[in-house]
């Protein structure tokens, strides 16, 4: 059985697993290891995620199949831009395609209606070719392009949003 729901502090070491797991799948084609594990250990070591966990403007849930955590996704209310974002939505390869994903993308969007709001905003590499494919799928519209950096290596993201 695969579900998804609110992550608890006892999931922080697996959300690790799985953005590095993903990555890797991912981003492994055009963004160096090195600069991977550079990113990977400022973003998700265990006191980042605990800040994350506790925030106030800070959502986030974990897809599991069969009880293994096999996907992750956290939202963050950026109040001084007014715009909800879904910051991160990773599925482990070989649990895609079971609908895990876009499980996860309605947890942010409940939450955004929650607080009234009338659309979600996400950022994707732009090399990230699936990716881009499936949220175009899911009625996104980029509208915008900015350079990301992960460790040495600068990539453009498309940045875009979701009528809710």
């Amino acid at each position: 059985m695969s579900y998804v729901r609110a992550w608890r502090r006892s999931d922080l070491p697996a959300i690790q697993q799985v953005a590095w797991d993903t990555w890797a799948d991912a981003y492994g084609a055009f963004v160096p290891e090195e600069d991977r594990q550079d990113f990977h250990d400022s973003y998700y070591a265990l006191k980042k995620l605990n800040n994350l966990f506790d925030s106030k403007i800070v959502e986030g849930c974990v897809a599991l199949s069969k009880d293994k955590i096999v996907g992750y996704s956290k939202t963050y209310w950026n109040e001084q831009d007014n715009q909800f974002f879904i910051t991160s939505l990773y599925v482990l390869p070989a649990y895609q395609k079971l609908q895990l994903g876009k499980k996860m993308m309605e947890f942010g969007i409940e939450v955004a209606r929650g607080m009234k709001l009338d659309r979600v905003w996400l950022g994707v590499m732009v090399e990230n070719k699936p990716a881009i494919e499936w949220y175009l799928r899911q009625g996104f519209i980029f509208d915008e392009s900015k350079p990301f950096v992960i460790g040495k290596t600068t990539i453009e993201h498309l940045y875009g949003y979701k009528l809710i």
